[in-house]
């Protein structure tokens, strides 16, 4: 999954691309976290995001991700609302319309055999890179004992 992580191509609202290899390689843990406007849970996250922010900002590498090419637009006009320290990306336009491209992007983004995404869906990517655990539901950041467990210093 490593490698798969690395091959997905991820774009700011102007366009700019995310080098997501150099990023996996800056020393510092990930979370990659696939994010909806349309997902209850993923709105209810926001609270724990914003102690990450107060706590711990530059612990992680934290990383949103419009998990439907086609609601990007809409996931960054809610995502920015919320005064987070981070940016929401969506996949490049190439990656979402290239044949090619397809299995590795349903792959990342959980896709169902109809179409469906999981949401949320959070990636934790050691500092070395690899792929630690996938989490397929709510994390409530905003908890104390998981606040701290994530703020908290790794060898």
């Amino acid at each position: 999954m490593t490698a798969s992580l690395r091959r997905i191509e991820l774009v700011d609202a102007s366009g700019a691309r995310l080098d997501l290899t150099a990023l996996l390689a800056n020393g510092k843990p990930t979370l990659i976290t696939l994010w909806a406007h349309w997902c209850p849970n993923c709105r209810a996250e926001i609270a724990g995001f914003h102690k990450i922010a107060a706590a711990c900002p530059d612990k992680w590498n934290i990383v949103f991700v419009s998990s439907r090419f086609e609601d990007y637009a809409e996931d960054l006009a809610k995502f920015r609302g919320f005064g987070l320290p981070w940016k929401i990306y969506g996949v490049s336009k190439r990656m979402a319309s290239d044949p090619g491209e397809y299995d590795i992007l349903r792959a990342f983004v959980g896709a169902t055999s109809n179409g469906e995404v999981l949401t949320p869906l959070h990636y934790f990517v050691s500092s070395k890179g690899k792929v630690d655990m996938i989490v397929n539901a709510r994390m409530d950041f905003a908890a104390p004992p998981r606040l701290a467990a994530f703020c908290a210093d790794r060898p």
